[in-house]
């Protein structure tokens, strides 16, 4: 496992018998860039084109800044809560109405969808029928951003009788973080396949952190952001754990106070460049999802 990490670690930073191309958006930059720890965020603020009084929950950006998608169980859905998301020209410009994605959605519960770096491929959470557990991981592709989704298919090799939950793909995709109840306590687990059109490896134990919640990991996998449950019913915070490549454990876990609150704060997910943050909360009295900035 240690020899596919390392090549997956270089192949995505592209150091494999090559010089990096002088582009500074390259992979390289990028992920010398991600080395590089960042300051706090300034103060989280209501996303208000996606609120309701109803719960809107998981929000999930594309890697380009212009669709964000969510779980909502506002009127209109099929089910207890769908999946939903806005749209917009710019990432500088406001976000459009929302949009009910349909053929995602169905009856039963939808949650922690994750989209892939270049917005065509969604993972995705339910309990939808041929669900082996309490939660299954399931797929689907679109030919093009404009283009409907296909119908989810399950990721058997990924799923348990338990519950596996919040997908977070990262290394271009080729590899993904998940939380997983499969043996009896919470846990985040890895997958890693060769290239999109390879099967997932069986999913493998990331012994820490431990107890970690909704992880999102940053593309070159140098950092993961997570919540922790305090244990006393009364709430979640987020945490942030690094390490130095992603041939190494990650370090001791720091909380992100910023962003915390007396109440349940969950599901964070962040721009490719970790200067954008969206998370959902009930700080306001019910579920809404918040954004702020570094």
């Amino acid at each position: 496992m240690r020899v596919v990490w390392l090549l997956a670690a270089l192949a995505g930073c592209g150091r494999l018998d090559f010089a990096p191309p002088p582009d500074p958006a390259d992979a390289a930059d990028r992920c010398a860039a991600e080395a590089v720890a960042l300051g706090p965020f300034g103060a989280p603020t209501p996303v208000a084109a996606v609120n309701t009084p109803m719960e809107e929950d998981d929000p999930t950006p594309s890697d380009d800044g212009l669709e964000l998608y969510f779980t909502s169980t506002r009127t209109g859905g099929l089910g207890s809560a769908d999946v939903w998301r806005v749209r917009r020209n710019d990432p500088a410009a406001p976000w459009g109405p929302v949009e009910h994605v349909q053929e995602l959605s169905t009856a039963k519960y939808e949650n922690t969808p994750a989209l892939s770096s270049d917005g065509l491929t969604m993972w995705l959470v339910s309990n939808r029928p041929g669900t082996l557990g309490d939660d299954d991981i399931w797929v689907s592709t679109r030919a093009d951003r404009e283009s409907p989704w296909a119908p989810p298919v399950d990721v058997a090799v990924l799923n348990s009788a338990a519950l596996d939950r919040a997908p977070s793909p990262f290394l271009d995709d080729r590899a993904l973080l998940f939380h997983s109840t499969r043996t009896g306590t919470t846990a985040f687990y890895v997958t890693t396949r060769a290239d999109d059109a390879s099967p997932w490896s069986p999913p493998t134990l990331l012994a820490s952190p431990a107890n970690g919640l909704r992880g999102w990991v940053s593309p070159c996998g140098l950092e993961l952001y997570f919540e922790l449950d305090r244990g006393t019913g009364t709430g979640t915070d987020f945490y942030l754990a690094r390490r130095a490549s992603v041939d190494e454990p990650f370090g001791a876990s720091v909380e992100l106070t910023e962003l915390s609150s007396q109440g349940f704060d969950q599901d964070i997910r962040l721009s490719p460049d970790r200067r954008h943050v969206y998370f959902a909360s009930n700080r306001g009295g019910n579920g809404d999802i918040y954004e702020a900035s570094r």
